[in-house]
């Protein structure tokens, strides 16, 4: 076995792994769609800016492969992207030593930071974990459509538009603001709230964006927004992004995020998607409670690891 430097010409043989790891990622969920070009999806993923790797060659066979894009933005600050066709292996255990090698040259490069999107299978998590990773964010599928049911009392839920910002502005930093709460502790910076609004009166601009708020007694107090997404590993075609959802704190518990999700994915069905897509921080107590209830499966995990701690 020998491991080196990623090359172009390895990616037809990473071609073929990354089939092998996808097709039995669908037996264990078959609402990911079958991979129709899995040498494009690795061209893709080698000749993104930034990217680099390694590979494992036996006798000349492609026998895993690394890779990963080195990124820099405001949140995260420098740090390497693994993609989801960004590795696979003949035996998970050489995704260790293929991590050895390519991490070197991103951390020589300053990533501190590495992350990667990783198949909900034990056997395919379970090396990362020994990586020193951790689950950061799950991405989960479902059948769309839901079995109607009454609203709780006094609650009404309608489509909404941009008109309806002003008065359900304590809902937009909702969802930052808890992550910076423990346990999920981000310390992403809260944008100006002025920031807050003009980013949502932009995205419901957006015709393909679908926006449904709850009200209780006249006042807004949730609301979800979903959006269209193109297919890839994680997503077939034909599949909806639930994007964001939150209620206010002081009705919680009384059903109305059940019901907008309730809403949201039987308008999903009535809207011709097969399915709905959404994620959330592991770390967020609630998030990671309330979605798999809302029979959402787990398809990929986000992990992280930070070198250089000590």
């Amino acid at each position: 076995m020998r491991l080196r430097a990623f090359q172009g010409e390895n990616v037809g043989g990473a071609a073929a792994l990354l089939a092998e790891r996808h097709a039995r990622h669908r037996a264990g969920e078959p609402l990911l769609a079958p991979l129709e070009d899995a040498q494009a999806e690795v061209e893709r993923t080698w000749r993104a800016v930034g990217a680099s790797g390694a590979v494992a060659l036996d006798g000349g066979e492609v026998v895993g492969y690394l890779l990963g894009s080195v990124r820099e933005n405001e949140y995260w600050h420098k740090h390497v992207w693994v993609e989801l066709a960004g590795h696979a292996a003949r035996e998970p255990e050489l995704v260790r030593d293929l991590y050895r090698l390519a991490a070197e040259r991103w951390v020589e490069e300053g990533a501190a930071l590495h992350v990667a999107l990783v198949p909900a299978l034990p056997e395919l998590l379970e090396p990362w974990f020994r990586l020193a990773f951790a689950h950061m964010q799950a991405h989960a599928i479902r059948e769309s459509g839901e079995t109607a049911r009454p609203l709780p009392a006094g609650l009404a839920i309608r489509a909404g538009t941009r008109d309806d910002l002003e008065a359900a502005r304590p809902l937009l930093p909702l969802i930052w603001q808890h992550h910076r709460e423990p346990p999920t502790f981000t310390g992403i910076r809260l944008p100006p709230a002025d920031e807050y609004l003009a980013d949502w009166e932009e995205t419901l601009e957006e015709e393909a964006n679908i926006y449904f708020v709850a009200e209780l007694g006249g006042a807004i107090v949730g609301h979800v927004l979903l959006n269209p997404e193109e297919p890839d590993l994680a997503r077939p075609p034909g599949s909806v992004y639930l994007a964001v959802a939150a209620s206010l704190p002081q009705v919680r518990g009384r059903g109305v995020g059940v019901a907008l999700t309730d809403h949201a994915l039987g308008w999903a069905r009535e809207a011709g998607y097969r399915t709905v897509h959404t994620d959330w921080r592991v770390a967020n107590l609630e998030s990671s409670r309330f979605w798999p209830r809302r029979g959402f499966r787990e398809t990929f995990y986000r992990l992280a690891r930070r070198v250089g701690i000590g």
